[in-house]
């Protein structure tokens, strides 16, 4: 159980982010709880990252329980030539770690400030099996789930969410009416969501841990919430094993020693890092790096 103390000392520093997906009614997807549900789940997996920003960015994503979004299989190819989300990319990564959520595409899971994953119900719904969540009204069926294991939180949102209406210039009858919350009371509606939410994740353990085990063992890729055409796992005590440095993003065709400069900037950044080998080469060669790695393209 998620203690006050831990969310109360931050100056509620983390609470506006936590407090927007609380908002949205979105799932906490914790190690802490996953692990009870999946035990030590450990799985290979690649992670594309910018080769610009790979030398601060790799050593925040080593062994720590901030997940990282992961995939073991793209139709695409986007990823599967280097290629980042929503970056440049021109590293790929060979990652263990263990698994926190196991879907069949995109996730479109968001982070908080803390380091928690979130996933809307709607998402979750569909990896799972439990059509109550999907669509729309997924979110409010969500809601009267925790609500029944904690009788306090309806109220409290209710009141969080009449306190943002009232404006600066409202009458002082109506902020009397509808107070704002105080950081203490923002704290405490987290604490409660995330128990809540956490009591539920480990109340559907069965049905959870053979939806991610079957997209862990056997990954395929949908589409009924992205076009992106890869799966995606969220992973967390991460070592990155091998790594591939992709000359066609890196490198300047008109340019051989900018080239050079940039791939052994790529390759410093994330030597003291990797276990295993760093290699480089063309964006064709990326498909037979994750394919003799056990990945799917």
């Amino acid at each position: 159980m998620i203690k006050l103390k831990d969310l109360l000392p931050e100056a509620i520093a983390h609470t506006q982010k936590s407090l927007q997906w609380v908002y949205h009614g979105y799932i906490p997807m914790t190690p802490k709880v996953m692990k009870q549900i999946m035990g030590d789940t450990p799985i290979n997996a690649f992670h594309n990252v910018d080769w610009l920003s790979a030398k601060k960015q790799v050593p925040k994503i080593i062994g720590k329980k901030k997940s990282i979004s992961t995939f073991t299989a793209d139709t695409k190819g986007n990823l599967a030539m280097g290629s980042g989300v929503q970056t440049m990319g021109g590293i790929v990564l060979q990652v263990k770690g263990k698994v926190l959520v196991a879907g069949t595409e995109d996730l479109g899971s968001v982070p908080d400030e803390a380091g928690r994953r979130w996933l809307s119900t709607d998402a979750l719904g569909k990896i799972i099996g439990m059509p109550q969540f999907k669509g729309e009204g997924g979110s409010q069926k969500f809601k009267k789930e925790l609500y029944k294991i904690d009788r306090k939180l309806e109220d409290m949102l209710f009141k969080y969410k009449t306190s943002l209406l009232v404006m600066p210039s409202d009458s002082d009858k109506d902020k009397k009416r509808f107070p704002e919350f105080t950081g203490k009371q923002k704290a405490e509606l987290i604490k409660r969501w995330i128990d809540a939410s956490n009591k539920f994740l480990l109340k559907n353990k069965k049905i959870i841990k053979k939806s991610f085990w079957k997209n862990v063992n056997n990954p395929k890729i949908t589409t009924f919430m992205s076009k992106y055409g890869y799966n995606e796992l969220l992973v967390y005590d991460t070592q990155v094993i091998d790594a591939y440095l992709v000359i066609d993003i890196l490198g300047n065709q008109n340019d051989y020693e900018k080239t050079e400069r940039n791939l052994k900037q790529a390759k410093d950044g994330i030597k003291p890092f990797v276990k295993g080998k760093i290699y480089q080469g063309f964006a064709s060669g990326v498909k037979k790096f994750i394919k003799q790695r056990g990945g799917k393209v």
